[in-house]
């Protein structure tokens, strides 16, 4: 598990917000079930209510983390919109509630992918995007075309990313032009998660679910097969089997491929280089590893 290890838990929230919240979802909760993994520093748990439902709760300190209160405004409003053939939980409601944010799910009896990734699950999810892939085209949700959560070489310094990657560093003219090749690769009318690493996938007895929607953007579905891929590559698989087994319901062009990945290593790599305010260090620690893995992978495609 690399997500956050400083989630509170029910018994931590402030009373009047554990109170605003069993008025959100209709009942008095029974128990909390703390979910440690991914990356917010914020509240997530699957509660018992006592009506016997059970709801997947999520909350945030706006006063204290401004930046991932507005991720989980964003997240309201693109879950609020997705059609139901989207495997994605559904989104209850949502609230302000004595300053923090919160958003109530449907629940979801699935796990995160085994860490590492083996060999039936990635297959599994690699499918379920190419499925979405086509379910989402065009999107059916409107999204802004910017995408925040690609590219980073190009405001690299070579000296300093020679201490990281001396590969990088001497690449770093080709790494930066295939980048920009993939920025514009990665332009498109689909609706892109553009967050699909394996904390945000859920598993069950027959689906494959995708959660936390705060960066989805308009765009090309090549965007969250190299994601996926990428941290399986970071996982030590080789990720090149599982792109061909869906070149057939999701064709990519190969140079697409190297040109996104590009991109997305660069993200990841700056990403991995930036100074992180305390209590979200496992960020850059995570995307540091999976900066390494990518970059692997993409220097294997480029030979």
């Amino acid at each position: 598990m690399f997500g956050s290890k400083r989630r509170p838990l029910w018994d931590d929230l402030p009373p009047t917000l554990r109170t605003g919240v069993e008025e959100l979802v209709g009942s008095p909760v029974t128990r909390s079930d703390n979910c440690s993994g991914g990356f917010s520093p914020g509240f997530a748990s699957r509660l018992g209510l006592r009506d016997g439902r059970r709801v997947f709760v999520k909350a945030v300190d706006g006063t204290r983390w401004p930046v991932e209160a507005g991720h989980y405004r964003a997240e309201a409003v693109v879950t609020g919109h997705l059609p139901a053939d989207v495997p994605a939980a559904r989104l209850l409601s949502s609230s302000e509630i004595t300053g923090w944010t919160v958003l109530a799910f449907e629940c979801v009896d699935g796990a995160e992918p085994a860490r590492p990734w083996t060999d039936g699950e990635l297959g599994r999810t690699v499918r379920a995007v190419a499925r979405l892939a086509g379910a989402v085209t065009p999107s059916p949700v409107p999204l802004g075309t910017d995408h925040p959560r690609l590219g980073g070489w190009a405001e690299l310094d070579r000296d300093r990313l020679s201490a990281v990657s001396p590969w990088s560093a001497a690449n770093l003219t080709r790494l930066t032009e295939l980048e920009a090749r993939g920025l514009r690769a990665a332009q498109g009318d689909s609706l892109v998660h553009f967050d699909l690493y394996p904390h945000n996938i859920l598993l069950t007895e027959d689906r494959v679910v995708f959660v936390d929607w705060p960066h989805a953007r308009l765009g090309a579905p090549v965007v969250d097969l190299v994601t996926v891929l990428g941290s399986a590559a970071a996982d030590g698989l080789d990720p090149e089997p599982y792109l061909s087994s869906v070149a057939s319901t999701m064709p990519v062009e190969p140079g697409d491929v190297d040109a996104v990945l590009a991109a997305y290593t660069g993200f990841l790599v700056a990403g991995g280089m930036t100074l992180m305010p305390p209590g979200l260090e496992p960020i850059a620690l995570e995307k540091r590893r999976l900066g390494v893995g990518a970059l692997r992978w993409l220097r294997q495609r480029l030979g």
